[in-house]
């Protein structure tokens, strides 16, 4: 992971972010293109962060010391902003930026934004389309709230991210089996809390933007081709520009706008999923970052920048307006774990990269290691990347590339097994 702190008054971006980020090495990327010094404050042990050769590292569990710790490099230095990568340093990067009076998101906005029956509660407060919806703590019998839920329903753990932990339920028995499954997740991750909705029938769409004094910027509406209606929430495929009629991007827009308001999102990256039905637009997800994985590989605007580039500019102070994204079509597989085991082999690669319309496929899953699917896991085998003249093309060149891969995975009976 690349970081380019040396102690120097130079002006200096913080990048807060998990040991695991897939999105470091393009930060990092469009930091040098950009000639900005950068710091990365990693939830790492101090003694591994030494033995990596990074500058910093916070304890992402403690909260006000991470917070204290930041405060005390950005008076040491030259700091002119301090950014979450990840969800979970979203209000750590919010309350250090209040306390040093640096542009970012307030820390009610960072929690509505992170914690899902907050992010509800304030939507349904700003008269945004919102499901049903309630909260229950994980250690709750689910016999004691079965009949109250209506069905189909989804079930959330409320502080992770990615889709893990989500899962539908049809009925009393996939209920109580869903939430076993979700408990089992939280026991060994973060939060206490399950939040049941309704379920919302419809195409999903995803929204990269950028927010600002001035407005909300579109940078992409992503369509997500495959079908997204449970058990499990599994995203594949994006696609942009999108193929739905100018009518339902500008509701989505619409939407995106009001959804920000409601949840206090004033500056910094959006990236946000929503549901279109005959009723409208329903925010599934409203977050205060950049798209996750390596999907915003993809997208570029003028000049080539990035993604993070544009990210970085506007952190810096830079004016971004006059950035537009090229007209390209373009899409992104993230690739599926299908199932548990332990990566052994991967064949086809290069047969798949010689599909047209394929421009790189980069494998993220280790060899040798254990892979976990959803609603346990948390990553993908990796990410084919593509484009074409038109969305159409660019969806059948990622299918057709992914048809070209084989992983061979195999069974590991000493894995933890799934409850």
């Amino acid at each position: 992971m690349h970081d380019t702190f040396s102690g120097k008054q130079d002006p200096t971006i913080v990048l807060v972010a998990n040991p695991n980020t897939y999105r470091a090495k393009s930060f990092s990327r469009a930091a040098d293109r950009l000639g900005l010094n950068i710091l990365w404050a990693i939830d790492i042990p101090e003694k591994l962060a030494s033995a990596w050769n990074m500058s910093l590292s916070i304890d992402f569990s403690q909260h006000d010391e991470s917070v204290a710790t930041l405060v005390e490099i950005a008076n040491n230095n030259h700091v002119i902003a301090i950014l979450a990568i990840d969800d979970s340093a979203t209000l750590i990067a919010a309350d250090t930026c209040k306390l040093l009076g640096l542009p970012h998101n307030s820390p009610s906005a960072a929690v509505a934004a992170r914690d899902k029956f907050i992010m509800r509660q304030s939507l349904l407060s700003g008269k945004v389309l919102s499901p049903k919806f309630m909260s229950f703590q994980h250690t709750i019998n689910p016999e004691e709230i079965v009949e109250q839920i209506s069905y189909p329903c989804v079930l959330k753990p409320l502080l992770l991210n990615g889709s893990r932990g989500v899962i539908r339920a049809n009925n009393p028995m996939e209920f109580k089996k869903a939430w076993h499954r979700i408990r089992n997740i939280l026991g060994k991750s973060v939060g206490t809390h399950i939040m049941v909705e309704d379920y919302i029938p419809g195409n999903e769409v995803a929204v990269e933007a950028l927010i600002s004094d001035l407005g909300i910027k579109i940078l992409a509406i992503f369509d997500k081709p495959d079908p997204l209606i449970g058990p499990f929430f599994e995203e594949t495929i994006y696609v942009t520009p999108s193929r739905l009629p100018q009518e339902d991007q500008l509701a989505i827009e619409n939407t995106l706008i009001s959804a920000a308001r409601a949840l206090g999102l004033r500056f910094g990256p959006i990236h946000a999923e929503f549901r279109l039905n005959e009723d409208g637009v329903w925010p599934i997800e409203i977050a205060g970052r950049t798209i996750g994985g390596l999907c915003s590989n993809i997208l570029s605007f003028d000049s080539q920048i990035s993604l993070e580039e544009l990210v970085l500019l506007q952190a810096s102070g830079s004016s971004i307006d006059e950035f537009d994204a090229d007209d390209r079509s373009k899409g992104v597989m993230m690739i599926p774990i299908p199932k548990r085991g332990i990566l052994r082999k991967i064949t086809g690669i290069e047969q798949a990269k010689s599909v047209p319309g394929i421009d790189d496929i980069e494998i993220t899953a280790k060899l040798h290691y254990p892979l976990r699917p959803l609603p346990e896991g948390d990553g993908y085998l990796g990410f084919i990347f593509a484009y074409g003249q038109s969305p159409s093309e660019v969806e059948k060149a990622l299918r057709e590339s992914h048809s070209l891969l084989q992983f061979h995975i195999e069974s590991e009976i000493m894995l933890e097994p799934t409850k």
